[in-house]
């Protein structure tokens, strides 16, 4: 268990050591006051991430990340939808941020460079939770027309478990029903039980063998659903304020949980 703790607290000082490094590289950016019109969204919270910059209700750009490479590529990815929107960080109103819950180490990446640009620009940070995100996502690219839900995101937590979630749609928006949870293969079982849309933040493989989907069910299964910009954009109407300075991943388990198989804990 020493090792343990040990490990954890070394993420700890590599996430605020990025923050210092990211931030006091961008000192000309402090004190920036013009108009700013954009909001930068980021999330790196699961397998397949995105960052993307948007103005209004539009994305006007956007780049795809890969977990194996997310830590590498993030601050590279912004510099190019920068670019790619003819826009610069002194027009960012704000930052989105997908806290989690997630990948422990894709989590700590995605929060230090918000945190860190949040606090250099500076600009507005603001979080929305991966399963708030993943609703929107799987509600707005839905083929099935929800008018009053409800509607699930879930996660693989991995150890067979999942993180579950119940929203209902009221007049086009998402509202949760009830916290996140993490079940383990049962929760399938739950969804079936009120039915509905059910994003799933994963393929069909994680889904056990005995919870797969079968015929004439009451429920809408649609996998490989992850946060999209357009989703991250529309859960950020219910975004929380944060401060750059005590901003943590969300993780749900605890820290102790998630260094006892820290390869594969999310």
């Amino acid at each position: 268990m020493s090792v343990l703790k040990s490990t954890s607290k070394s993420w700890v000082k590599k996430s605020d050591a990025l923050f210092c490094a990211i931030s006091t590289s961008l000192p000309s950016l402090r004190g920036v006051s013009v108009s700013r019109q954009a909001f930068l969204l980021i999330n790196t919270a699961t397998v397949s991430g995105v960052v993307g910059l948007a103005r209004g209700d539009e994305v006007l750009a956007q780049a795809s990340l890969q977990l194996a490479t997310a830590s590498n590529t993030v601050v590279a990815a912004v510099d190019h939808i920068l670019v790619e929107a003819r826009c610069t960080l002194d027009e960012v109103a704000g930052i989105v941020l997908v806290k989690g819950p997630g990948t422990f180490t894709g989590s700590r990446v995605g929060a230090s460079i918000a945190k860190a640009i949040a606090y250099a620009a500076p600009c507005s940070l603001l979080s929305v939770t991966t399963l708030e995100a993943v609703a929107w996502s799987g509600f707005l690219t839905s083929t099935t027309q929800v008018t009053d839900g409800p509607v699930w995101a879930l996660l693989d937590a991995r150890r067979h478990e999942f993180y579950v979630q119940e929203f209902a749609v009221r007049n086009g928006t998402i509202v949760s029903q009830a916290d996140a949870v993490c079940l383990g293969p049962g929760a399938f079982d739950t969804v079936r039980d009120v039915g509905g849309l059910a994003a799933c933040a994963f393929s069909p493989a994680a889904v056990p063998e005995n919870q797969r989907s079968h015929e004439r069910e009451n429920v809408v299964w649609s996998f490989d659903v992850y946060p999209s910009c357009a989703g991250i954009l529309a859960a950020s109407a219910g975004a929380r304020s944060e401060d750059p300075f005590t901003l943590e991943p969300l993780y749900l388990r605890s820290t102790e949980e998630l260094f006892d198989h820290p390869k594969v804990a999310l």
